[in-house]
C-alpha cells in the first residue's frame, strides 16, 4: 500500500490547527511548516507529529509550500491549510484512490464556510482543487508567479461534488476577518503586477472593480447567498480596486516613499521656524 504524507503550512493558526490535525491521524505522515507563529501553534502541531519544521515569514507565503513538500516521505502528498478538516468519507476515498496505478492527481471539492455560513455561490460554491498527488506529479517552484505546475503527463480525476467528499473549508470569521485577509493579498497581487509592469490606469481600475462584482453577484448568483452574497460581491470589488491602488502607489512612489516625503517637509518645515526664531523682528516704539 502506497504511503500518504499531509502537508500543512500554517501562520498563527492555534485555534484551527487540532480541529485539522485530528482528520489526518489516518495518514501516515503528517508534516507541519510553522512560519514564525507567535501563538501555540507549534505546539499544537507537536501534539501530532514530529516532523514541526519553520521557514521565515514571508508575504507571499505559498512559496514555502516548496519547502513543505520537500520534506515528506510519502508517495502521495495531502496539501491542507490549518482551517480545513477532512471528512472520513474523503479520507477513505483518497486512500483507495493512491492504489490506484492509472491515477495521479486528485482534484477534490470545497465547501467554504464564509462568515458564519456555507457560501454555495458568489464565485465559491464547489471549486475542485489538485490537492492530492502523487510525489513528482506536481512541481513546486518556489517562485511566486505559478508557484504549482503539473506534470504533463499526469493523469487527473475529479471527485464528485458530494458533501462527504468536501474539504470543509472555515475561511473568514466576519468581515473584519476578511478585511486583513484582504489587506495582505492585495498586496501581494499588487507586488506580481508591479514586477510585471502591468500598466495603471483609473479606467482598468474602475472597470475590473465592476466586472469582479458583477460577476460573483450576477454571473455568480450571489444574490442567492442574500446579504451575505452581496457583502462579499461588494469585498471583492474593493479587493481588485485596491490592489490597483496599490500598484498606483508602487509607480508614484518608487522614486522616493511618502515616508521620505513626509520627513523632508517636516524638517523644512522645523528648519523655518527656527530660521523665524532666530532673528525676531525689531518692534518700532510709538509715540
Amino acid at each position: 500500500m502506497p504511503n500518504i504524507s499531509a502537508f500543512i503550512l500554517a501562520r498563527n493558526e492555534e485555534k484551527n490547527l487540532r480541529y485539522c490535525l485530528e482528520t489526518l491521524r489516518w495518514c501516515d505522515e503528517i508534516v507541519v511548516v510553522d512560519m514564525e507563529s507567535e501563538d501555540g501553534t507549534a505546539s499544537v502541531a507537536r501534539e501530532y507529529t514530529d516532523k514541526v519544521y519553520f521557514h521565515e515569514r514571508i508575504l507571499s507565503f505559498d512559496i514555502a509550500k516548496k519547502f513543505g513538500v520537500e520534506r515528506t516521505t510519502g508517495d502521495w502528498v495531502l496539501l491542507v491549510d490549518a482551517d480545513e478538516m477532512i471528512q472520513g468519507p474523503l479520507a477513505d476515498k483518497l486512500v483507495s484512490l493512491s492504489r490506484d496505478p492509472s491515477i495521479d492527481i486528485v482534484e477534490i471539492p470545497f465547501k467554504h464556510f464564509i462568515m458564519g455560513e456555507w457560501v454555495e455561490h458568489t464565485g465559491w460554491g464547489y471549486t475542485p482543487l489538485p490537492r492530492f498527488f502523487r510525489k513528482g506529479k506536481i512541481r513546486f517552484t518556489g517562485t511566486i508567479h505559478g508557484y504549482m505546475h503539473k506534470d504533463p503527463s499526469a493523469r487527473t480525476v475529479t471527485l464528485e461534488s458530494l458533501d462527504e467528499y468536501c474539504v470543509y473549508h472555515f475561511a473568514y470569521v466576519d468581515s473584519e476577518h476578511f478585511v486583513r485577509k484582504l489587506n495582505l493579498y492585495t498586496t501581494v497581487e499588487s507586488n506580481h503586477l508591479f514586477q510585471d509592469n502591468a500598466p495603471f490606469s483609473r479606467r482598468r481600475m474602475v472597470s475590473r472593480a465592476l466586472r469582479e462584482f458583477v460577476d460573483r453577484y450576477v454571473g455568480g448568483k450571489g444574490y442567492r447567498d442574500g446579504i451575505r452574497g452581496f457583502s462579499l460581491a461588494v469585498m471583492m470589488a474593493f479587493y481588485r480596486a485596491l490592489t490597483y491602488i496599490k500598484l498606483w502607489e508602487r509607480y508614484e512612489f518608487r522614486g522616493e516613499p511618502a515616508a521620505t516625503k513626509y520627513e523632508r517637509i517636516r524638517t523644512r518645515i522645523l528648519a523655518g521656524k527656527k530660521t523665524a526664531g532666530a532673528d525676531p523682528p525689531v518692534r518700532q516704539e510709538t509715540r
